[in-house]
């Protein structure tokens, strides 16, 4: 596959993601909503007998988290899958995209069904728009009857013989590995996706760590949702802190004020759960920002998962989304080391290139005064 067709491949997905966040993002939160109310209350709001209970607030929580909540998060598929399927073909590709995107779920194949499924959906549509040929006066009918009817009927047959089984098979083999090591190897794994996510920050590392969270996260039942959430934020609450501290622990401002403007910005960002305002200082120093970055949320990511932090794919990593964790405690934790580890680790270089900077304009300052 040539470069411009992977990157056209990556777009298509990233679309998809796009539009999926905003569902998962509210579901997440309604769900965390109604198990944190449980947990203070005393009982379990995944509790399906409570449904049909005669306590009106238990029975409203459960509802809300299993009915309102799980129903709305069970819409990232079809949603994942149908804008694929957009991003390729356009409007034609939404519905035999949705179809596959809500087989997947169905049958178990989950977020790598919805993958594949959204992708085959897209091409389809676009073999079936570019082949069947008909004049002007009979196009409505290929666009609204002739392509999305045989579309989808191909999109169901891929889901039940190839994709849904294909799917199964990898879910299932992912959730018997992640069994097979353990506690141990979910952390190495938390590690791994907390850091990726700080690699590129909302770059396409960052978009592949996310998705593989949320497979894992809601497939599988791996703690990989809030590694990911720190991962994203560490970099920026931790570069915004240093150039908030830097006068105070150095004693010398070794930000220029466009910088410091740049950090309170990127440390406000960083606990609205956005890792962007990062990039501007990764992109001044790559080649120390980028592994101080990485090693740092590796670190907040693995330190959760130790301390037991949990939550449901969707829970924001804004500020306002740890307390729906299953320890909020330990999100903060994991957070404050990530971002003391690269706020220290900022300051130190920005010491070094300030020091460096200073005896460059000395030496000139001299070479000047001897002419």
């Amino acid at each position: 596959m040539g470069k411009n067709k992977l990157q056209d491949l990556q777009q298509h997905l990233m679309t998809g993601i796009s539009y999926m966040i905003p569902i998962i993002v509210p579901a997440g939160i309604i769900m965390g909503i109604g198990i944190m109310v449980g947990q203070l209350s005393g009982f379990d709001a995944w509790d399906a007998a409570l449904l049909d209970g005669q306590n009106q607030l238990q029975q409203f929580i459960a509802w809300l988290t299993q009915i309102a909540g799980a129903g709305m998060m069970s819409l990232m598929f079809p949603i994942f899958a149908g804008f694929v399927s957009y991003s390729i073909a356009d409007k034609p590709g939404l519905a035999p995209g949705f179809i596959g995107g809500y087989l997947a779920n169905v049958m178990g194949s989950g977020f790598l069904g919805a993958v594949m499924i959204g992708l085959f959906s897209g091409f389809v549509v676009q073999f079936l728009n570019e082949h069947i040929k008909f004049s002007r006066t009979f196009r409505p009918i290929k666009t609204m009857f002739i392509i999305p009817v045989f579309s989808s009927i191909l999109v169901i047959g891929a889901s039940y013989f190839i994709v849904g089984p294909i799917g199964l098979i990898l879910v299932n083999g992912i959730t018997k590995f992640i069994s097979f090591v353990g506690e141990t190897g979910e952390v190495a794994l938390a590690a791994v996706i907390a850091g990726s996510m700080a690699f590129d920050l909302g770059g396409p590392v960052n978009k592949t760590a996310l998705a593989l969270s949320m497979q894992l996260n809601t497939d599988t039942g791996a703690n990989a949702w809030v590694p990911a959430m720190i991962g994203a934020v560490i970099p920026a609450i931790g570069i915004g802190l240093a150039t908030l501290l830097d006068k105070v622990i150095l004693k010398k401002s070794v930000y220029n004020n466009q910088m410091k403007t740049d950090g309170i910005a990127c440390f406000i960002l960083g606990f609205m759960g956005i890792s962007e305002g990062a990039i501007p200082f990764a992109i001044k120093d790559p080649l120390f920002m980028i592994p101080l970055n990485v090693i740092a949320s590796a670190i907040g990511g693995a330190l959760a998962v130790i301390l037991g932090t949990s939550a449901v794919t969707g829970v924001p990593a804004a500020i306002w989304g740890w307390p729906l964790s299953t320890n909020p405690f330990g999100w903060v934790i994991a957070v404050a080391i990530g971002s003391i580890i690269v706020c220290t680790g900022a300051l130190v270089r920005g010491s070094y290139l300030y020091r460096k900077q200073s005896e460059q304009n000395m030496a000139g300052v001299e070479v000047e005064a001897e002419v």
